[in-house]
C-alpha cells in the first residue's frame, strides 16, 4: 500500500506543479474575473435615461415624477422652453410633452447621443395617469377602478408522463435541472478530454524515456495503473475545492449587488439538492472515472510521447458522440437517446438531460448507473491486464498493432498458465 501512496503522490506533485495545470485550474477564474467586472462595470456606469416632462397640468407631470425607477427619471420643467435648454445642453436625453386635457396626447423628442427610452414604457406610465384621470371624471370609486383594470387569473403548471401518470413538475425546477445537466455534460466532456490526455501523456512519458524497466523492478504494473488513475482523479479534485473556495469567497462579494440579486430570484436554487442533481453527480463520477480508465489503456499502448495524440483520439471521439447525442435529446426523444441511456461512455452524457427533461425516470437512471458499474469494474479488470502485458511494449507501431501485440501477450500467458 505504501508503494501505491507514492506512485500517487508523485504523480500528483508532479503536474500539480506544471505550469499547463496552473494555467488549466486558473484561466477559468480570470476569465469570470473579466466577465463580472466587466458586467458590474456596465452596470454602475449605465446611468437612468433623464426625461424632462412638460404638461399643460401640473398634477400629471408631478405623478410621473414619482414614477422614476433605476431605468427612467422624469424631471418636470414648467415650460417647452426651459425643456429645450435642457435637452440643448444635453442635461437630459428626451422630452416628453403631455396634452392632459386633449386625452393625454403625447409627443416625445429624443437626443440622438442620449440614452434610448423604450417607447413602451412612456405608454405604460401616461395610460395609469389616463385610467385615473378618466375615472375620476365618471366619478368611479377605486373599487370599480380596480374591477375594471384587474387582468383574469390563468394559472399554468408543467406535469411529466411517468408511467402513464402526470405527474407535476415545477418550471424552475426544470429549467434548473436542464441547466445542471448541460453543465454537467460539459464539465464531463472537459474533464475526460484535459485529464485523459494528461494521464495518457504521463504513462506514454515514461514508455518513451524506457524508465519502466526501473519502475517495474521495484512497482508492480497494476499498482503503478492505480497509483496513477488516483493521482491524476486527486488532481481533478483539487481543482474542484480550488473552485468551490473561489466561489464561497467570490459570494461575499458579490451576492449584495442589485444586478445579480436580480438574477438569482429568477431562479429556485434549493432544487439542487434534489434526486435529478444527484444523480447528475452520480453520473459525473463515473463518467470520469470510465473515461480515466479508457485514457489508461490507450496510453499504455502508444510507444513515446509523440503518440499521445492518438492516445487521445478515442476519448475525445467518444466524448463528442455522446455530446452531440445528447444535443440532438434535447428537441426530441428519439430512440437513439433512449438506447444510448443505457450504453457506457455515452449515457453519462445521455442520461442526465433524458431525467432533467422528464423522459426518464429514477428507476430507469438507477439501471443506466448499474450498468455503468459493472462495465467500468469489468473495463478497469481488462485495462489493467493490458497495461501489465504492455508497458514494455515498444512496437512504435499505433494503438491497432499494440493492441494485436498485447493480445498476443495475453494469449502466451493464459497458454502457459494452462501448463
Amino acid at each position: 500500500m505504501h508503494k501505491f501512496w507514492v506512485v500517487m503522490s508523485q504523480v500528483y506533485k508532479k503536474n500539480a506543479k506544471s505550469g499547463s495545470w496552473i494555467f488549466l485550474v486558473l484561466s477559468p477564474l480570470l476569465f469570470l474575473a473579466i466577465g463580472f467586472g466587466i458586467a458590474f462595470y456596465i452596470a454602475k456606469t449605465q446611468a437612468p435615461a433623464q426625461v424632462a416632462v412638460v404638461s399643460d397640468v401640473s398634477a400629471v407631470s408631478q405623478a410621473l415624477s414619482k414614477q422614476n425607477n433605476d431605468d427612467l427619471h422624469f424631471k418636470v420643467y414648467s415650460s417647452s422652453k426651459k425643456a429645450d435648454a435642457a435637452l440643448n445642453d444635453e442635461k437630459v436625453d428626451g422630452i416628453l410633452t403631455v396634452n392632459a386635457k386633449d386625452q393625454f396626447r403625447s409627443r416625445y423628442v429624443s437626443r440622438d447621443n442620449g440614452q434610448e427610452v423604450d417607447k413602451t414604457t412612456l405608454v405604460t406610465a401616461l395610460s395609469g395617469l389616463k385610467l385615473s384621470s378618466t375615472a375620476a371624471s365618471m366619478h368611479l370609486t377605486a373599487a370599480q377602478v380596480s374591477a375594471l383594470t384587474q387582468p383574469p387569473m390563468v394559472s399554468t403548471k408543467t406535469v411529466a408522463i411517468e408511467n402513464g401518470k402526470q405527474v407535476t413538475k415545477s418550471n424552475s425546477t426544470q429549467l434548473m435541472n436542464h441547466g445542471v445537466a448541460v453543465v454537467a455534460m460539459i464539465l464531463i466532456l472537459m474533464v475526460t478530454m484535459v485529464y485523459g490526455s494528461i494521464l495518457a501523456q504521463e504513462i506514454a512519458t515514461e514508455k518513451g524515456s524506457r524508465i519502466m524497466e526501473i519502475l517495474l523492478s521495484s512497482v508492480s504494473a497494476t499498482t503503478q495503473f492505480f497509483g496513477k488513475l488516483a493521482g491524476i482523479f486527486a488532481l481533478l479534485l483539487t481543482q474542484l475545492a480550488i473552485y468551490v473556495v473561489a466561489g464561497v469567497i467570490s459570494w461575499q462579494f458579490v451576492k449584495n449587488q442589485s444586478f445579480v440579486s436580480g438574477v438569482l430570484k429568477q431562479f429556485d436554487f434549493s432544487i439542487l439538492v434534489s434526486g435529478t442533481t444527484a444523480m447528475i453527480v452520480v453520473f459525473f463520477i463515473i463518467g470520469t472515472l470510465t473515461y480515466s480508465v479508457l485514457a489508461a489503456l490507450t496510453g499504455s499502448l502508444v510507444s513515446n510521447q509523440e503518440q499521445v495524440q492518438q492516445a487521445a483520439m478515442p476519448i475525445s471521439m467518444l466524448g463528442l458522440i455522446g455530446y452531440f447525442i445528447t444535443i440532438a435529446a434535447q428537441s426530441s426523444d428519439s430512440a437513439l437517446a433512449q438506447i444510448t441511456s443505457y450504453v457506457p461512455f455515452l449515457n453519462v452524457f445521455v442520461m442526465p438531460t433524458q431525467m432533467s427533461l422528464g423522459r426518464a425516470s429514477m428507476g430507469e437512471a438507477w439501471i443506466s448507473v448499474a450498468i455503468s458499474l459493472v462495465f467500468l469494474v469489468l473495463f478497469t479488470m481488462f485495462t489493467v491486464k493490458v497495461y501489465r502485458n504492455n508497458v514494455l511494449v515498444y512496437s512504435g507501431s499505433g494503438l491497432w498493432q499494440s493492441m494485436k501485440t498485447s493480445f498476443s501477450i495475453w494469449k502466451s500467458e493464459r497458454s502457459v498458465a494452462k501448463k
